[in-house]
């Protein structure tokens, strides 16, 4: 057994990378959903072709890099430039770590505002 040898193409899905890119954006606070789901627990027991809406992942061929475009649904109240550049930093480690493709960016694009929907206590 030589080491370093080859033993044939290692290919991950785009939709691979795309499911793991979208399980990241629970680790950013204030981050709702993807556009087209309404909460997390839509990835329970998802598969990688049900998160086609929100999220999209292309590799150049040349570069063998991954852009990685997201729309997302984010909380009132949060700072929401902030929270997108955790997500986009939360993205790019996991899809990195996970699928072993290096991102050379991730585009974020806010589509709804998500307010709270428990009403305020009325002070008396």
């Amino acid at each position: 057994m030589a080491v370093g040898e080859e033993l044939g193409d290692i290919r991950i899905n785009n939709d691979v990378m795309a499911l793991i890119a979208g399980i990241a954006l629970t680790e950013v606070e204030g981050v709702v959903s993807l556009s087209g789901k309404s909460s997390f627990s839509d990835y329970v027991g998802s598969k990688s072709k049900d998160v086609e809406k929100g999220v999209t992942v292309e590799v150049d061929e040349v570069t063998a890099m991954a852009t990685i475009n997201l729309e997302i649904n984010v909380e009132y109240g949060i700072a929401v430039r902030d929270a997108c550049v955790q997500l986009q930093h939360a993205v790019k480690n996991a899809v990195e770590n996970y699928a072993g493709t290096p991102v050379d960016k991730v585009n974020v694009t806010v589509k709804s505002l998500m307010v709270n929907e428990q009403p305020r206590m009325l002070l008396k």
